[in-house]
């Protein structure tokens, strides 16, 4: 049964294209990034999450072990310019094991992602904001469908709205932070129980 939150609202918030909103917020959060991704660059500032460096440079070094170099041999060249990065980056060097043990580490498992986006790409923090965009807008679309399933169009194309352009989502999708991937997860498992494949073979049987 689907109710609906918002039995006043005009009929033209039912008709809004979620894919057309999708997009646009692809697009508002890709320029926002790379517009960041070059401050960063040339500052060496990253205003919105200090962390992102420790992510990053673990990431190179993991990206550097894939491609093949011994840990036995790193020169100079494979340290970043910065003397904090460099400082994070030799210590690294000096642990026992080659690679970070995963364990129930979720900055070793972030590590790895970054690592093998850096390995694919080459060294590239914008990828690791572009996929931390992915998972934002999947995450919003998730709960849009979930919306959608539970209640109705119109509150199922305000939640996109609010989930899309809500300040805090914009602002960190554009960072390194490992968060989302919690985020998308938790929202993942919401959308096949409540909005999804679980939720529709539920309602066949009853």
């Amino acid at each position: 049964m689907r109710f609906s939150l918002c039995p006043n609202c005009d009929s033209w918030v039912k008709r809004f294209d979620h894919r057309k909103i999708i997009i646009i917020a692809i697009l508002f959060r890709l320029i926002l990034a790379s517009a960041y991704d070059i401050y960063v660059s040339v500052t060496d500032n990253d205003v919105l999450l200090p962390d992102s460096k420790f992510y990053s440079v673990r990431g190179r070094y993991i990206s550097c072990l894939l491609n093949g170099y011994d840990k036995r041999y790193f020169d100079r060249s494979m340290v970043p310019p910065d003397s904090d990065s460099g400082v994070i980056f030799m210590h690294i060097t000096q642990q026992s094991e080659s690679f970070p043990r995963l364990k129930d580490d979720e900055n070793n498992f972030f590590a790895y992602i970054v690592g093998s986006i850096y390995f694919i790409f080459g060294y590239f923090p914008l990828g690791v904001r572009i996929f931390n965009i992915a998972l934002s807008i999947l995450a919003s679309y998730f709960t849009y469908s979930i919306a959608k399933r539970q209640f109705d169009d119109v509150t199922a194309n305000i939640v996109l709205g609010i989930t899309l352009f809500l300040p805090t989502q914009i602002v960190y999708s554009i960072t390194l932070s490992k968060d989302f991937i919690r985020m998308f997860l938790l929202m993942l498992i919401m959308w096949l129980i409540y909005g999804g494949v679980m939720c529709r073979r539920i309602s066949k049987k009853s």
